[in-house]
């Protein structure tokens, strides 16, 4: 994918079948974060906290979404629901296909509320 100046770029560019998931789960992140802000950061959208750090990001695959935390070690994930193979960023696999658990989203999410740099 080319370099994006706005998440609005971003997910016009991503695969039709993940447009309306992105767009869906950019308007949850604003719902669910007090204050949020958004940006563009190494290639993706990365939505902050009101205190500008960002934790959130969204990346648009072929046939799913990564729902990712940049700061995952700080979060609470006794089930161990959070993926992938670096410590500092996980994600979970949203695919449009198959419901949302929205509860475990809405408390990662709520954890990210207090994060400071």
């Amino acid at each position: 994918m080319p370099k994006h100046k706005t998440i609005d770029e971003y997910i016009r560019d991503c695969p039709d079948a993940v447009q309306p998931l992105l767009e869906t789960l950019r308007a949850f992140i604003h719902e669910t974060l007090p204050g949020a802000g958004e940006g563009m950061k190494y290639g993706a959208p990365i939505f902050y906290n009101a205190n500008k750090v960002p934790v959130i990001y969204l990346f648009g695959g072929r046939d799913h979404v990564n729902f990712g935390f940049l700061k995952s070690a700080e979060l609470c994930d006794p089930d161990g629901v959070l993926k992938g193979s670096g410590k500092p960023s996980k994600h979970l696999q949203v695919f449009p296909d198959r419901p949302i658990d929205q509860s475990v989203l809405i408390n990662f999410v709520r954890q990210c509320d207090d994060m400071k740099p």
